[in-house]
């Protein structure tokens, strides 16, 4: 899960990955938990404070705990992500030189020691090594990712919408396609359209919204947002 890019700091990287042979990586709530600590815990800094192959030592700690702790100063800055049953994708601004390599190879290690001991397997649990795809200053493919990131898990109940998109098949939201996604925790979905909250979610703690374009000043900005996205004519 590893490459030898050179990232440029301060710009901005869409990561992605599926398992080996498009293989299931979350069958369950404890795996979709992992990679979401590893999300916070390996975007750091030390290789002390929390190291990856110590976290057995805070099993006992709960997921809102482990969210928690103090883990260094972060190397990238992550904007939005999404877990599926068979990948991933990540959006994030790189902070210091080498960094995402760094977290990327952190993550992959991680999780992938934590999966094939649990199931008892061995070997490649990723497709190789992570995809990356530089957004520059591309402004229209920066809002068609965080749209499509953050519409992605509708494949698990709404499957077609993603051709009706590419189709140019103008829609909004249904009001079912909508309590799916406010009802799906594997996201910074919530993230956004709770954005105003006075108390957000635990796992706001593993992105840094700052660090990004500002499109959505508040929830409403980012529901109309994907309303938009939806009924544009554009090309994925």
């Amino acid at each position: 899960m590893f490459r030898k890019d050179s990232f440029v700091t301060g710009e901005y990287y869409h990561l992605y990955n599926r398992g080996v042979d498009k293989r299931i990586i979350f069958k369950n709530l404890r795996d979709y938990e992992r990679f979401m600590m590893l999300l916070y815990v390996a975007n750091s800094n030390s290789e002390r404070s929390l190291r990856l192959d110590n976290l057995i030592n805070h099993s006992h700690k709960s997921f809102e705990e482990i969210m928690v702790l103090e883990r260094g100063q972060p190397i990238v800055s992550i904007g939005a992500w999404s877990l599926m049953t068979n990948h991933f994708h990540i959006v994030v601004r790189q902070e210091v030189d080498g960094g995402i390599t760094k977290f990327m190879r952190k993550l992959g290690t991680g999780y992938s020691m934590f999966f094939n001991i649990k199931y008892q397997r061995s070997g490649a649990l990723f497709g190789g090594l992570f995809k990356s795809k530089l957004i520059g200053n591309d402004d229209n493919y920066m809002r068609q990712l965080f749209a499509y990131i953050h519409l992605n898990p509708l494949d698990i109940k709404f499957s077609g919408w993603e051709n009706r998109v590419k189709n140019h098949e103008g829609f909004i939201l249904s009001d079912d396609m909508k309590t799916f996604l406010e009802s799906y925790p594997y996201s910074s979905y919530l993230d956004y359209i709770r954005k105003d909250t006075e108390n957000p979610r635990i796992e706001r703690n593993m992105i840094k919204l700052e660090n990004f374009p500002d499109y959505f000043e508040e929830a409403k900005s980012f529901e109309n947002f994907i309303d938009n996205y939806l009924l544009s004519d554009h090309d994925q």
